[in-house]
């Protein structure tokens, strides 16, 4: 996050505590001159509002366009008129399974600063919704992935908005992306932790010929919601550590893995870039206090090189995923993308996956894709309830330029599976804190409650209608 959106954040935080100085010295006043009720009222509807309006983990300014460029799309022009959407040239996209159509939307006055603004896309048998976040204005990337082949063929498909409008209701632009049949080609998914594989790309997994699963770490920190089983943290974090490792392991399975395709590395939960910045160095656990991945991989079904130390060190590390690479020799590499997912982790499974792509023996991988799990400027997106549609998240700051982008829709079967996938991963069914039953129950009041299937915010951002990937180059 850059200068722009750090000032603009640091200007909402310091309205924010303004507004919460002058409601507490306005009750403070009406304690002091015997209004009661009526000041603990006065703080309980601003607590509402605040809930409501000015809470929401919006870290840059939604009146900014969202920038990327793409050097690897077939750009052609569209045209809304009443709501119906149509191509101007629609044979370049003959041969596109992505699109994405460029947009300036604004909220609408009120309404739109209250409730979640959407678009509603229809070709008639099939509707569909996209979010945004509330007070935007500025270009969005509305993800018509699903009803492209519809629109080529020149059938009518309906956009209609809520809460929001169009700013430019003239020619509007489409970005299409024409990629390769993934599933049917080998893939290998690397994951930071467990859970990641699932979060991102469970939909995917599920549905590929020949697919394998690694875990690069046991995730074992923030143990406190097992303390109640071990009053000593370190065997609390030892016992997540385990059972993280078992659900990397076994929930692959439940989306058709072979369990010979899938594996654990047990390294360490926020070591990676010590083990990166000096690749000879032996980490230790933060919280578990060992530093042997023998603990945390007595799930395996196979042997890995470092078994023969079993030392926590970047060397390790690349050894392990150069052999997994010649071993599994994929087409295709899912990892988090390197700029997109701000997640340390994250950040150097990209790079460590990047150090053993160049020494390994194996020259076959022909693409990477990535994904992201966390972003830099928000923790809510992919906005809006499950089920409805993933796009673009937001980037303020600086063009992100992006290869291309791969959309794959996932039926509703293959959806709530992947509601049970996450369902079965431990760390996703920690006690949720009090303040955040309270905010849910809060914002059930306007319906922005999206707790169908879990309070954990990955039940309704990552259960969508499609699963999005992001193109690297192959370093």
């Amino acid at each position: 996050m850059n200068t722009q959106s750090a000032t603009w954040l640091k200007k909402k935080k310091q309205k924010n505590k303004i507004k919460a100085c002058l409601i507490l010295l306005i009750s403070i006043m009406g304690v002091a001159l015997g209004f009661y009720w009526q000041s603990l009222l006065l703080l309980l509807l601003f607590y509402i509002t605040h809930e409501l309006l000015w809470s929401d983990h919006i870290f840059y300014n939604p009146k900014s366009d969202y920038l990327y460029s793409f050097t690897n799309a077939i750009c052609t022009k569209a045209g809304l008129d009443n709501g119906k959407l149509c191509l101007f040239q629609s044979d370049d996209l003959v041969k596109c399974d992505t699109a994405v159509l460029a947009i300036s939307i604004k909220s609408n006055a009120f309404l739109g600063y209250v409730f979640d603004p959407y678009v509603e896309i229809s070709d008639g048998k099939y509707i569909a919704r996209q979010y945004f976040e509330r007070g935007l204005k500025g270009i969005r990337y509305i993800n018509i992935s699903d009803y492209l082949e519809k629109l080529v063929d020149g059938k009518a498909v309906s956009i209609k908005f809520k809460h929001c409008q169009s700013l430019l209701p003239s020619d509007i632009l489409v970005y299409g992306f024409c990629n390769d049949d993934f599933l049917n080609k080998k893939i290998l998914v690397v994951a930071p932790h467990a859970d990641d594989a699932e979060l991102a790309a469970f939909g995917l997994y599920s549905q590929a010929t020949d697919v394998a699963v690694v875990t690069l770490t046991a995730g074992e920190v923030e143990a406190e919601s097992f303390s109640h089983v071990y009053a000593d943290s370190k065997k609390a974090s030892l016992l997540k550590g385990r059972l993280r490792a078992f659900d990397s392991i076994v929930v692959p399975q439940w989306g058709g893995v072979k369990p010979e395709n899938i594996i654990h590395l047990g390294y360490f939960c926020l070591r990676l870039k010590e083990m990166f910045d000096d690749l000879s160095k032996t980490t230790i656990s933060l919280t578990a206090g060992v530093n042997s991945t023998k603990v945390f991989r007595e799930f395996n079904s196979f042997k890995l090189p470092s078994d023969k130390d079993n030392f926590a060190s970047g060397k390790n590390l690349i050894s392990d995923l150069k052999f997994l690479i010649e071993k599994y020799q994929p087409e295709v590499i899912i990892m988090p993308h390197s700029q997109l997912d701000p997640h340390e982790d994250h950040i150097y499974t990209s790079r460590f996956v990047e150090l053993a792509i160049k020494e390994s023996s194996f020259k076959g991988i022909q693409h990477i894709l990535g994904y992201a799990n966390h972003f830099h400027y928000t923790d809510m997106h992919p906005f809006g309830p499950p089920h409805s549609i993933a796009s673009l998240p937001p980037n303020v700051d600086m063009m992100q330029s992006l290869d291309a982008v791969f959309s794959l829709s996932l039926s509703e079967e293959e959806q709530k599976n992947k509601v049970y996938a996450l369902e079965m991963m431990h760390d996703l069914k920690r006690p949720i804190k009090l303040k955040k039953v309270i905010r849910s129950l809060v914002q059930k009041i306007i319906g922005r409650s999206y707790s169908r299937y879990g309070y954990d915010a990955y039940f309704s951002k990552n259960i969508k209608n499609n699963e999005l990937f992001y193109f690297e180059k192959v370093k």
